[in-house]
């Protein structure tokens, strides 16, 4: 009996599954909208493969991959009522893949083409996106080539789904070389940070006539950020954080002439620099600031119960932009300050990690440094002393002040030790 069951809901499942809703690319005197089942459909979406329902509870309706997607995801996403824009992974050339080869060209082609032909049908499918960044040291323009085959693909056997490929920000160079080879893109996708305050001037220099959609946006990226006088990047408090995407998420309804929408990033964990730079949670799982002002960005309202708000943290007094070092067994004190929430009813943790000496470039995946023993000598309140570690280099103390909603605020103080 349970077998039959399960063959009745499999069997169920593929044929709710088989229509695919139509999505379009409408121009009026207005400018570009787009329709999904004949309705304007705004994308206020997320990139990354975090909670798809706590992405729909906080009002989102759409999710960005890079190319990791299967059925289960896209299944999970039409239950809940979200889009999925479906990211092809295009190779790049800075990874080592070699567009002058015929055949390595042919099955990167055929694979994405079979994902295509694969999923066209899915309900949860928004459009494709077909590539991302990949013009970062690129010199090899097939790779235009490689976008515009499989986008034509999709052109002939889809006629449901747009077609977009991702740039970083807006470079004139690479968005005239996907007019000329790739004309089958309906849609440019931009990857901007705190260049997004031009993003919109930017798409129009490059003469790009249709629609573009803002493919990952959030805080400022580390390349943009104030460094210690060794080099280490001064990352944001969660609360700085929120008030940058509320500012930002502005900015992109600003251009409801030729914007469709975006994708917040980053709906996950994932370490660059640091482990809590982009993402909009912790390992554990728990919620940023940012995830509140989405929330009230995408639906109007607040959440009841917000996440803590950290001012600052400092060490010995200062802030990160001083370049603090001490000498290795002092004793190190830390602090912060709050802006919302009483300390005593927060759980506090502090972490202590080596600098990461695996930063990398374009969102390539990075190793997380080792982590260090925290020798505490005083931890009470919004104040901790400990003993700076015995062996010189760069260390970056993390503070995380957890509420009791599953929210979590973050701060984080790189300092460099000198030897006795």
């Amino acid at each position: 009996m349970r077998v039959l069951l399960s063959i009745i809901l499999c069997f169920a499942s593929a044929v709710a599954f088989a229509a695919a809703i139509p999505v379009e690319i409408r121009k009026s005197d207005e400018g570009f909208a787009l329709y999904r089942g004949g309705e304007p459909y705004y994308v206020k979406g997320a990139g990354g493969l975090g909670s798809l329902e706590a992405l729909r509870q906080i009002g989102g309706n759409s999710l960005r991959t890079w190319g990791d997607v299967d059925r289960s995801l896209l299944d999970e996403a039409h239950a809940l009522g979200l889009s999925v824009c479906v990211g092809l992974w295009i190779e790049h050339e800075r990874h080592g893949f070699n567009y002058d080869d015929p055949v390595a060209v042919r099955q990167q082609i055929e694979r994405h083409c079979a994902v295509i032909d694969e999923f066209k049908n899915h309900p949860a499918v928004l459009m494709w996106g077909i590539g991302n960044e990949v013009e970062l040291e690129s010199r090899n323009h097939k790779v235009w080539d490689v976008i515009e085959a499989i986008a034509s693909h999709a052109k002939q056997v889809d006629p449901h789904h747009p077609t977009m490929t991702v740039v970083a920000h807006a470079p004139k160079e690479a968005v005239e070389l996907i007019m000329q080879q790739a004309p089958s893109i309906d849609i440019l996708g931009c990857n901007s940070y705190g260049g997004i305050v031009a993003l919109a001037d930017a798409v129009r220099d490059t003469g790009w006539p249709g629609p573009y959609m803002v493919t990952e946006w959030g805080v400022d990226g580390m390349w943009e950020s104030d460094k210690t006088s060794w080099g280490a990047e001064i990352e944001a408090t969660s609360t700085v954080k929120a008030q940058q995407v509320i500012d930002r998420y502005q900015l992109i309804l600003d251009d409801s002439e030729r914007c469709l929408g975006s994708y917040v990033f980053h709906w996950g964990v994932k370490q660059e620099t640091t482990s809590t730079w982009f993402n909009l949670f912790i390992d554990s799982g728990e919620a940023i600031e940012s995830v509140d002002a989405l929330q009230f960005l995408w639906t109007g309202s607040w959440p009841p119960h917000p996440a803590p708000r950290i001012d600052s943290l400092q060490i010995n007094g200062k802030r990160a932009q001083s370049s603090v070092h001490v000498v290795a067994g002092e004793t190190v004190r830390a602090s912060f300050n709050l802006r919302r929430s009483d300390p005593d009813h927060l759980k506090i943790r502090w972490e202590l990690f080596m600098e990461s000496s695996d930063k990398r470039f374009g969102g390539d995946r990075e190793q997380r440094p080792q982590a260090v023993h925290l020798t505490i000598l005083q931890n009470k309140g919004t104040c901790l002393a400990f003993s700076a570690p015995d062996a010189p280099g760069s260390y970056r103390l993390f503070l995380y002040l957890f509420g009791a909603h599953q929210n979590v605020a973050t701060a984080n103080f790189p300092f460099h030790v000198m030897d006795k």
